[in-house]
């Protein structure tokens, strides 16, 4: 289980975790006819003290480096050519959140609320804030803010400048709740974010002010456990479109100049919504990805081979769409049907990011600290 939950619920889970009723992982089976040949272009092992643990950290990139961070605080950047170190930092902190690339900086967050600005070029501080509550979610930046969101339930613009306190609004947290936070998205003047009730709002970037809501889950059953709607997953947005998930709720197209529903379908998540110009695509609950169309939500396939082995975001890839899994498997499916077309290893360790696409080369990060980049050739070649 990626996701651990708050309070009496994590008791819950490592419990559940303990006991022979946990589904295993389903056999994997051989891939009939491959379409690719998944090649490593290079990896690097993080030393065994700076495991990639973390909720949320994740990869950023820009032509000439790859930037990851561990838990342990180090923040390094290795040559997206090769895999060399080009530097590293200490930073000093439990790092739960980032790295985030944009606006001429590298944004990182600490589990105590600290969030730190680097230097994309060699690492040192432009600015540091102390937000005083966890982060677990992703920063967004967009021009002249970096918007943050902490567990407690506040949503935080700070100057991109300066690290500087902009605006801040507050939204109640339920007593339990996925530990987790969906990734706030800056989409011109707008932000939008998922919240721990199942909601999503957005906002005017400038004050804070919330333009609109709109549900995406509904809390249902008779105690807290079953009650749990995190929107926790990231968001797509395409146009006036904006593509969300909630924990047991909906897969749902929303308007973004309104916060009207569009369609919505019974289709659970906490990974969330990714999309390219003709499909969404999910992973659920279960580990089965769905494509569906972005205009209607009805499924144009389902991949549900690879069951419990807790895939990934799905990234879009060439004509595929790839996915990670728990024990370091790299798969690629058809975008045309979802049947997997090419699948490789990068260890045993289990792939938590989603993969990162450049043209035809993907950039993978494990919790075991392993980064890597793999090329994606043609199986005739």
């Amino acid at each position: 289980m990626k996701k651990l939950l708050y309070g009496a619920v994590t008791a819950l889970v490592l419990a559940a975790c303990a006991s022979d009723n946990v589904e295993p992982p389903a056999l994997l089976k051989d891939v009939v006819k491959p379409e690719y040949k998944i090649q490593e272009a290079w990896t690097r092992s993080i030393s065994s003290s700076d495991v990639v643990l973390g909720i949320n950290l994740t990869i950023a990139h820009d032509d000439k480096d790859v930037y990851v961070a561990a838990n342990s605080g180090k923040v390094y950047a290795f040559s997206l050519k090769s895999g060399g170190t080009d530097w590293s930092v200490q930073t000093g902190l439990t790092l739960n959140a980032g790295p985030v690339l944009g606006a001429g900086m590298l944004v990182v967050a600490g589990s105590g609320g600290t969030v730190l600005a680097l230097n994309p070029a060699d690492g040192t501080t432009l600015w540091k804030a102390e937000l005083n509550g966890e982060v677990l979610a992703n920063p967004a930046i967009g021009t002249g803010s970096v918007v943050m969101r902490t567990t407690d339930g506040r949503i935080l613009a700070l100057a991109a400048d300066t690290g500087k306190l902009r605006w801040k609004t507050e939204y109640d947290v339920p007593r339990l709740t996925l530990r987790g936070a969906c990734d706030p998205v800056i989409v011109d003047r707008m932000v939008l974010e998922g919240l721990d009730d199942g909601k999503l709002v957005a906002l005017n970037l400038d004050d804070g002010t919330q333009m609109w809501e709109a549900v995406i889950a509904s809390p249902k059953g008779s105690d807290e456990l079953a009650r749990l709607t995190d929107v926790d997953g990231r968001i797509a947005v395409d146009g006036d479109h904006v593509y969300a998930a909630g924990y047991r709720g909906q897969t749902l197209s929303v308007a973004r100049s309104n916060g009207q529903v569009e369609w919505a379908r019974d289709l659970t998540t906490y990974t969330g919504v990714a999309n390219d110009a003709g499909n969404l695509y999910v992973t659920d609950l279960h580990s089965a990805v769905w494509a569906l169309d972005r205009t209607s939500g009805v499924p144009v396939w389902t991949q549900p081979e690879m069951r419990a082995h807790n895939l990934t975001l799905p990234t879009p890839f060439l004509d595929t769409v790839a996915v990670g899994g728990i024990d370091g498997h790299i798969h690629l499916l058809s975008k045309k049907d979802g049947s997997e077309v090419a699948r490789a290893s990068m260890g045993s360790a289990p792939i938590v990011a989603p993969l990162v696409a450049i043209g035809n080369e993907l950039l993978v990060l494990s919790t075991g600290g392993t980064v890597g980049a793999f090329l994606a050739v043609p199986a005739g070649d």
